[in-house]
Formats: C-alpha cells, structure tokens, sequence
C-alpha cells in the first residue's frame, strides 16, 4: 500500500471510530501531539488538543442514538494531507435529525493524525446539537 493510500486508510479509521463513538479506535489514530480546529464561531468551533478530543468522542453515546454514520463523498490525499468531503446522518438522544455536512483536512505522522480541521454548518450546531448536548448534560 502506498503511503498516499495509507493515509487515507487513517482517515477513514478515524471517521468510523468517531461516528461510532468508539474511543479507543480514535485513540489509536490519534498522534499524542495531535491538535483538532473547528472552523467557524459556534459553541464547538476552537482547538482542542487529544484529550479534549478523546472527551468529545466519548458524549457521543449520550448524544445520539447509535453515533453519527458519516458517508464520505470523496477522500483526496496529497504528501501528509488527507481531505475528506463526508456527510453525516444521526438522530439525537432527544429525537432531533442532526445532518450535517463536513470537509475534514487531516495532516497524518506516523500513521496518526497529527493535525485535523473540520469545517461544517455552524448553524445547524447551534440551532440542533448544542439543545440536545445542553438536554443530555443535564
């Protein structure tokens, strides 16, 4: 396998362990220096490091029923760059469909992601996930 193909491999391990909530299959893609940025202004957008990642993964259970089923749409790599045109399906805990569409530009080292950018609808976070994150934490 190439190393191009690789990293896509990686990628594609992490958005099935993310959507499945899973966190140690997200653990073992994730380098220990990793740092992951959401784009925009919402409640969620900002860097996290590992940790913060690894927390987040692990609400999905709370947050939805049965994780996000994130299909990708197309999946392009380049030196240690791997984009990720991906839509995401799920139903939250409180019934609400959240739908969401996503680019994920992962940077892989050593077959980990070392750094992820994910870009998606700020609004549809504020107006559908935040309630069901704020009525789960509860």
């Amino acid at each position: 396998m190439s190393d191009l193909e690789a990293n896509k491999a990686v990628a594609r391990e992490f958005l099935s362990a993310l959507g499945n909530g899973d966190q140690q299959r997200v653990a073992a893609v994730l380098h220990p220096e990793c740092r992951a940025i959401a784009t925009g202004t919402s409640a969620l957008s900002g860097e996290r490091n590992r940790d913060e990642v690894l927390a987040t993964v692990g609400m999905f259970d709370q947050l939805t029923r049965g994780g996000i089923d994130f299909s990708i749409i197309a999946l392009t790599a380049e030196d240690d760059r791997v984009a990720a045109e991906v839509e995401g399906r799920s139903t939250l805990s409180n019934g609400a469909a959240y739908n969401n569409q996503y680019h994920f530009l992962f940077r892989i080292r050593d077959s980990q992601v070392i750094e992820l950018k994910e870009y998606f609808c700020t609004k549809l976070v504020e107006e559908v996930l935040l309630p069901a994150a704020q009525a789960a934490a509860r």
